[in-house]
């Protein structure tokens, strides 16, 4: 068949599928009108013509889904906006960012993030997170508007009533959401500017609450209540310091036992890097004991903490079992339930009760921030430094004493075998004589 022809239902029936790829037949009616076929079968309309010396294809639709006398009709329409100068994509496509709502562009800036962790950039749980946040704080006030409409004052309203009636921590994970969506949208030409660029998140102190001693012979007592699983991950939790998610998801894979190390892949760390967490004894003995465990139970399972409870999609503890479920079941038989935020625990108090028993234990800063997987040791030193007060105070108060003495304000303390030293320097040659043989006639007594 030639590739130019009148175009007819019976023609257009009869083309034979390309054996791949695509092939291309034009309408001598309108002869811009092009037939693409494709290997599987679809044939679509477009029209293509030459406008200052390039070639523009404009689709126009599917056959049969749209008549041959529909597809040269608006074949007609867009070849006269061609002649006139106008591109009628560049001029859907302004159509469709002028009807772009703020919902169309998060579900766009969502997808884009889901192909991101396909490819290790980005972390499952930063999206849950922000899916969270969008549902509940920042689609109820930004969803109704189009998103050429948010305007820099638009979004500090928007920005001023999310600080007005919600937390510190809300306040930044909105911030941080509205910043990122839409600079996804400038960088992919969908507005012309972020309008929540120059808006800053809340400066929060840190917070270290962790278990003091009381506190975690409480803790212990509640857990021995509990069915194992639970009993072995808030120990897990204790034990390793890790991030609940990444104890939640903790697989089989990642564990040698052997060496006591836990390799943690840059798919599931904050810093998306690969981490290599050191094993205590304890935890060691915990994870050995649940891979016999593990095998009778488990056997085709790779998580660690795996389980079939019923609605549970991920195959292994989650953390929608923290909220209301195991742990607050815990918490409140140890008597450490709080309505008081800064006084709340939670799973990821663990991870500060460790650290923090480190630092009181006078584990230095950089070792501390290995142990919990801190890029910076800045970022350990603003929560920890301050625990670490008494083995910094030990250590100046070496120094300052030595400088006293050097200086002759402080007399240092002398060892008993310094003291003696000390006294038989002041003695004459005569003294010394008489103490040698007083203690050489004790010796010949004593022999004897």
């Amino acid at each position: 068949m030639s590739s130019r022809f009148n175009f007819t239902i019976a023609s257009l029936e009869k083309i034979t599928l390309p054996t791949q790829g695509r092939a291309e037949y034009r309408d001598t009616k309108v002869p811009e009108l092009t037939l693409r076929v494709t290997a599987s079968g679809v044939k679509s309309f477009s029209v293509a013509k030459k406008i200052d010396g390039k070639y523009v294809r404009v689709t126009l639709g599917r056959f049969p889904a749209n008549t041959i006398e529909q597809a040269r009709k608006k074949a007609r329409e867009k070849i006269l906006l061609l002649e006139n100068g106008i591109n009628p994509t560049s001029q859907k496509r302004e159509q469709q960012l002028q009807n772009l709502t703020t919902v169309d562009l998060y579900e766009q800036y969502e997808e884009n993030f889901r192909a991101r962790i396909k490819v290790g950039e980005r972390r499952l749980k930063s999206l849950e997170d922000f899916s969270r946040t969008w549902k509940l704080h920042v689609k109820p006030r930004i969803g109704k508007y189009r998103a050429k409409e948010v305007t820099h004052a638009i979004a500090l309203r928007i920005t001023d009533d999310i600080k007005a009636k919600l937390t510190a921590g809300l306040f930044n994970a909105s911030i941080a959401l509205l910043r990122a969506m839409f600079k996804f949208a400038e960088s992919h030409e969908l507005v012309k500017s972020n309008p929540f660029s120059g808006i800053s998140k809340v400066r929060i102190e840190s917070r270290t609450r962790f278990l003091d001693k009381v506190e975690i012979a409480a803790l212990f007592d509640s857990l021995n209540q509990e069915k194992p699983i639970y009993q072995d991950v808030v120990q897990i939790l204790i034990y390793t310091g890790q991030r609940k998610g990444n104890v939640y998801s903790m697989e089989w894979d990642e564990l040698d036992l052997e060496r006591g190390v836990w390799t943690i892949p840059h798919t599931k760390t904050k810093t998306k890097t690969i981490y290599h967490a050191q094993l205590a004894t304890p935890a060691i003995e915990i994870l050995k004991r649940r891979l016999i465990n593990h095998e009778q139970n488990f056997d085709n399972s790779p998580y660690v903490f795996a389980t079939k409870q019923r609605g549970n999609k991920t195959g292994h503890l989650s953390t929608k079992s923290d909220i209301s479920g195991y742990w607050k079941r815990i918490i409140e038989r140890a008597g450490l339930d709080s309505t008081d935020a800064t006084k709340r625990i939670t799973p990821h108090t663990m991870r500060k009760t460790l650290a923090s028993w480190q630092a009181l234990e006078g584990v230095d800063l950089l070792s501390i921030s290995k142990s919990l997987g801190h890029s910076d040791i800045s970022t350990t030193a603003k929560s920890y430094a301050h625990l670490s007060g008494e083995t910094i105070r030990a250590g100046v108060q070496k120094a300052t004493d030595a400088l006293q003495i050097a200086s002759g304000q402080l007399k240092r303390n002398l060892t008993p075998k310094e003291l003696l030293l000390e006294k038989i320097s002041k003695l004459s040659e005569d003294e010394c004589l008489s103490i040698f043989c007083l203690l050489y006639t004790s010796d010949a007594a004593d022999d004897s």
